[in-house]
């Protein structure tokens, strides 16, 4: 899966969509709050989206960046 474009869920195996199920309930049950801290994040949004924007920025910093 490294370095894959994602067009579509299609361009997935189902061994591929089964791991990414597996990591995400991985991190439901053990959130690691602070993984960002440290680090610099920065997001770049082509379109304006307030709504998007602030999730993302909302998501960081609760990631401790």
């Amino acid at each position: 899966m490294k370095n894959k474009s994602l067009i579509s869920i299609t361009d997935f195996s189902t061994d591929e969509i089964l791991h990414i199920l597996d990591l995400a309930d991985g991190f439901e049950r053990n959130p690691e709050p602070h993984i960002l801290d440290g680090k610099v994040v920065a997001t770049l949004f082509f379109e304006p989206s307030t709504r998007t924007r602030l999730s993302f920025e909302s998501a960081v910093n609760r990631m401790g960046g």
